[in-house]
């Protein structure tokens, strides 16, 4: 998943294995219950920018790490039946499509799974993927994972089609501190050179008096917050973000969830606090040292933490005639 330019395609930077992480605890802890339930016939899971497989310091990539979650539920459960997977993977490169290909087709002797492989533009293989989506029936299941080389190949009108037959969950990478830096740059500068991430602002926010759009977003965060707002499509889903701090000058990239399905968040929550035991916001770079008082910090924090969800969830209550235990259970999970 390492896309910069540079080292970035050999070795795996901090924040980079974050991202990694995340999606392997994903398909670890939601992979297997998608396998059990009697309404699923098939699972698809789609990357569309793999990347490398196997970094040169040996950190395996996002399919080798989608292809050894699929292994790891059939051996987890061999005497049940199972759901069938299709693992299909693309990407521009043909030596990383070659090299992914080579290294999972080797090891799929048993058939854990159906594999493609794929040698596409982005644009044309998310078409791909919209169309296959278009033919199936609702007892599919799809996974997609979208870890661009940047954002200009992301428009929030194709993650809608994606979504729109409500049984597709998206983990979307995007590199926030670089959006940020130029966005207010772009808004009014008719420069192709900068028509990649305008298209991009104009997507997630098409209203002029956004913050986004009037350069009022204070930080990286804040900018964060908007995208995951935006990504909810007016409460049509379920949407949460994780970031990922790339330096220690603010700077910050993220990973964003969009599911329509309460387990589907249920699980990313799972896999937020499991990264992040303080906050379940996002992953930080180790300080040089620890501070004296470092731990009544992180104490302090988590009580914080759990105050403002305890006002948060008393506000909720207060302002409905009355609450199910549905609702009470949707309710703090969507706050996170």
């Amino acid at each position: 998943m390492g896309k910069k330019n540079g080292d970035a395609k050999k070795i795996m930077y901090p924040h980079s294995q974050a991202k990694l992480d995340y999606y392997q605890s994903y398909l670890s802890r939601y992979l297997p219950i998608l396998r059990l339930a009697d309404f699923t016939e098939r699972i698809f899971i789609f990357d569309v920018f793999c990347g490398t497989g196997i970094y040169e310091d040996g950190t395996k990539g996002s399919p080798i790490l989608a292809f050894e979650a699929i292994k790891k539920s059939h051996y987890k459960h061999l005497k049940k039946t199972l759901t069938p997977v299709s693992l299909c993977v693309n990407d521009l490169d043909s030596s990383k499509i070659n090299g992914v290909k080579k290294y999972i087709s080797g090891k799929n002797k048993e058939n854990y799974c159906a594999l493609g492989f794929y040698n596409k533009d982005a644009n044309e293989f998310l078409n791909d993927i919209i169309t296959c989506l278009q033919e199936q029936t609702t007892k599919s299941r799809n996974l997609v994972l979208i870890d661009p080389y940047g954002y200009k190949n992301i428009r929030k009108e194709d993650l809608g089609k994606l979504l729109s037959k409500r049984n597709t969950e998206i983990i979307l990478f995007l590199p926030i501190s670089n959006i940020y830096r130029f966005s207010g740059n772009v808004v009014n500068d008719d420069d192709r050179c900068v028509e990649g991430l305008r298209d991009f602002i104009y997507s997630f926010f098409p209203d002029e008096t956004h913050p986004i759009r009037n350069s009022k977003a204070s930080s990286e965060k804040e900018f964060i917050e908007h995208i995951r707002t935006a990504l909810n499509f007016d409460d049509e889903y379920y949407s949460t973000s994780f970031y990922l701090q790339r330096d220690n000058r603010g700077h910050y990239f993220a990973m964003f969830s969009i599911t329509p399905n309460l387990k589907g968040l249920e699980k990313i929550v799972e896999v937020k606090w499991a990264l992040n035991d303080e906050t379940g916001e996002g992953f930080e770079l180790p300080k040089p040292m620890q501070g004296l008082f470092d731990n009544e910090f992180k104490q302090k924090a988590k009580e914080d933490l759990f105050n403002r969800l305890k006002t948060l969830v008393v506000d909720f209550i207060s302002k409905k005639k009355s609450v199910n235990n549905n609702e009470l259970y949707d309710f703090p999970l969507n706050s996170q």
